[in-house]
């Protein structure tokens, strides 16, 4: 099994929907920046997660959040109707997702010690 990782920033707010099956399934698409200055492109990929997962996630999933997410990939391809040029899309079946940004993991900044300073502990490392 082949794993796709990506790191973006979402295009629209997550939407869920249920299978026949009722198997909750959050949607969203991520942009992914490729290349620098005049040569930077987008390439978007669409994802899906299923199950509990994707219910307890989809209200984190909002425009502009930036995710990681690991899945298996699949590429599918189409003519457009319009102009008949090949056309292809990534899809993602997401099985790890990581928020990232927005304070998340918010801790206590912690005070430097002074010089000279014991450890609480009273074994400290002369060095």
């Amino acid at each position: 099994m082949s794993v796709m990782v990506i790191c973006g920033r979402l295009g629209r707010d997550a939407e869920l929907r249920r299978t026949q099956k009722g198997t909750a399934v959050a949607e969203f698409s991520i942009a992914d920046d490729v290349g620098y200055g005049d040569k930077r492109t987008t390439m978007w990929v669409k994802c899906a997660m299923f199950g509990e997962r994707a219910e307890k996630v989809h209200p984190h999933l909002t425009k502009g959040k930036l995710v990681e997410v690991h899945g298996q990939p699949s590429v599918e391809a189409w003519t457009d109707k319009k102009d008949g040029t090949a056309k292809a899309t990534i899809k993602l079946s997401v099985h790890e997702l990581k928020l990232h940004g927005g304070g998340e993991r918010q801790t206590e900044p912690t005070r430097p010690k002074p010089r000279g300073a014991q450890d609480d502990d009273g074994d400290s490392i002369p060095f």
